[in-house]
């Protein structure tokens, strides 16, 4: 059997009785992350937009999440939680599919569901399951994550990696996740957890400028329009929607729903509050093969830890793991 697009929510599918969304807001969404997911899958080159996906910056993340800079947060679920790989394991707002070709390369499961809102990405992930020979393993949906339904006690190990900032109706998605785990299944989440829709206090906006100005004008040249990056402003909640009406939706209580529902085995904070905003758009321009580029990351990374270290800063990006609390 091959990998294929399944549609969960077809006629008969038990649906929530509340609407978190309108089909033009859901159909805004899905198409802009169908956008990203065939750029993400067709070149390499978005890694260095974001503080996220950047080399360099990745390494003080993994050092936050599993004590090794080489280890990223894939892997150390592996090693730390999963010395067996989980029969079937779920992946959340799968976009481009690497969390599942990456999670059955390493063996945290013999085979995965995806779900994502757009058909567009579940294409890609199709695409990229077949590449791979691992279409036969995984089983990819479009799905609303906002009114999905999931069989009871099915998985292993669900993940959610930056999904979970995009979902309305966090209660339902949560409960669902909670009853589709098995007795001794684990929920994986790598989340960011900050302020909705980017509204950080305006406090911040003197440490990213400083931060961004004591940057060579080189290394804040712009690696989508060539411009160099002047002052940080916050985001406008107006604009943020009109990009994407699920983002950050509820960012700011994802925390406190999780352990609601769930007990939490594993918690390590892994920054971004201000380096997300610095970084965007410029992160690339750091060669990790120049040991004064390498110095510069590890100083404005060192300056954001620090600051979160000492309480001054919340950390606006969290990786877990966590197991059923008894409901």
């Amino acid at each position: 059997m091959t990998s294929k697009a399944r549609t969960l929510l077809g006629k008969g599918r038990r649906r929530i009785g509340r609407t978190f969304s309108t089909d033009e807001e859901r159909g805004v969404t899905a198409e802009h992350w169908g956008e990203d997911a065939r750029e993400r899958a067709e070149s390499d080159e978005w890694q260095g937009l974001y503080w996220q996906s950047y080399v360099l910056t990745a390494q003080h993340m993994n050092r936050d999440i599993s004590g090794d800079p080489g280890v990223n947060w894939l892997t150390f679920t592996k090693q730390r939680f999963l010395p067996k790989p989980a029969e079937l394991a779920l992946s959340l707002g799968c976009g481009y599919g690497i969390v599942e070709r990456i999670g059955i390369e390493q063996k945290i499961a013999r085979r995965f569901d995806g779900y994502d809102i757009s058909p567009e990405a579940v294409a890609v992930a199709v695409e990229e399951a077949e590449k791979a020979g691992l279409g036969d393993r995984i089983e990819y949906g479009a799905a609303d994550l906002n009114t999905i339904e999931l069989e009871p006690g099915r998985y292993g190990v669900v993940f959610a990696a930056q999904t979970l900032h995009h979902i309305e109706a966090l209660e339902h998605l949560l409960d669902q996740i909670h009853g589709s785990l098995a007795p001794d299944g684990l929920f994986v989440v790598n989340e960011y957890v900050g302020p909705r829709r980017f509204q950080f206090p305006h406090e911040y906006l003197p440490l990213m400028n400083g931060l961004l100005e004591a940057l060579p004008e080189s290394h804040r040249r712009s690696l989508r329009d060539g411009q160099v990056k002047g002052k940080i402003v916050r985001p406008e909640e107006d604009d943020v929607y009109r990009i994407d009406p699920s983002e950050s939706v509820r960012s700011d209580e994802i925390m406190g729903l999780i352990e609601e529902r769930f007990e939490i085995a594993y918690r390590a904070d892994f920054g971004g509050t201000l380096l997300q905003f610095v970084l965007s758009d410029i992160a690339g321009n750091f060669d990790p093969a120049d040991p004064k580029d390498v110095a510069m990351i590890d100083l404005v990374c060192l300056y954001e830890k620090t600051l979160i270290d000492k309480g001054v800063l919340p950390s606006d990006f969290v990786y877990l793991v966590a197991r059923r609390r008894a409901r």
